[in-house]
């Protein structure tokens, strides 16, 4: 029996240097669920970046080449978007920027997996790490991207709780974050920029989502109004998984559109 799910808006395949199915397979995955708007979002992730195996060129050149073949051939199945995770764009902005102007994608996640300075949270020893401290930062960084403004949305906002909380057991008030993180939406929304809830940690040891309804309702007090959803799958099995609990917490949230875009441009699908 055909699961629906409408939406899956951040996914990686083996473009990615973390994935784990190729591009073909995971459209032919979201076909069979019945993904209507269907994203591949492979991370290109700027900066002193920690993995050696990572090859920008051959990531950006293969999504280039394989992506809008796809697009024709899945055509009238699904929706497949040509997107891109761009990581730590703040990082080296004058590249972010030639990325963006080489190639055409249709939707952009900004996303920040590490800090100046730091490895990706993965890699962290939080054994001997100031948790307070390393937020902070991370939220600085944030808000230089929200200013910088040149994503359509804004990746998994709550990334580093993955690893902290969720890996490692180190309990994280984001309350003392309170006023940045309404800086950061306030910046988001002024440059007309969205959100993602990000379900893969319902998945993972932490249990829910990246934010979690605190700060998606927060986004919609402060008028914020394009939200996408994605399971950040990076193989099939994963596809989809917990898109359905994140159009439920949309909805609780307040929003009764979901986001899409196609040639960076915002549409509006009615959930």
């Amino acid at each position: 029996m055909c699961v629906i799910i409408p939406f899956d808006l951040h996914t990686h395949c083996t473009l990615s240097f973390d994935g784990k199915s190729s591009a073909e397979d995971m459209c032919k995955r979201a076909v069979e669920l019945g993904v209507r708007h269907y994203a591949l979002t492979d991370h290109i992730d700027l900066g002193e970046f920690p993995d050696p195996d990572f090859d920008l060129e051959a990531t950006v050149n293969g999504a280039k080449e394989q992506i809008p073949a796809l697009q024709r051939k899945y055509a009238g199945s699904t929706e497949l978007l040509y997107g891109v995770e761009l990581g730590q764009a703040v990082h080296d902005k004058a590249l972010a920027d030639k990325l963006l102007a080489e190639n055409d994608y249709d939707f952009v996640i900004g996303s920040t997996h590490f800090i100046r300075g730091h490895e990706d949270f993965y890699f962290l020893d939080y054994t001997d790490t100031d948790v307070t401290e390393l937020l902070r930062l991370y939220f600085e960084e944030l808000l230089e991207t929200a200013e910088w403004g040149r994503f359509d949305v804004m990746g998994h906002i709550t990334y580093p709780l993955r690893y902290i909380t969720g890996d490692h057991g180190i309990d994280a008030d984001l309350s003392q974050y309170r006023v940045i993180i309404d800086e950061i939406l306030r910046a988001v929304i002024k440059n007309d920029r969205g959100i993602e809830i990000n379900t893969s940690g319902l998945r993972q040891k932490f249990g829910r989502m990246f934010p979690d309804a605190d700060i998606v309702r927060r986004y919609r007090e402060l008028g914020g109004r394009i939200l996408t959803v994605g399971s950040d799958a990076h193989c099939t099995d994963d596809l989809g998984k917990g898109v359905a609990e994140g159009l439920a917490a949309a909805r609780e949230c307040g929003f009764t559109e979901i986001a899409v875009f196609k040639k960076r441009t915002v549409n509006f699908i009615h959930i």
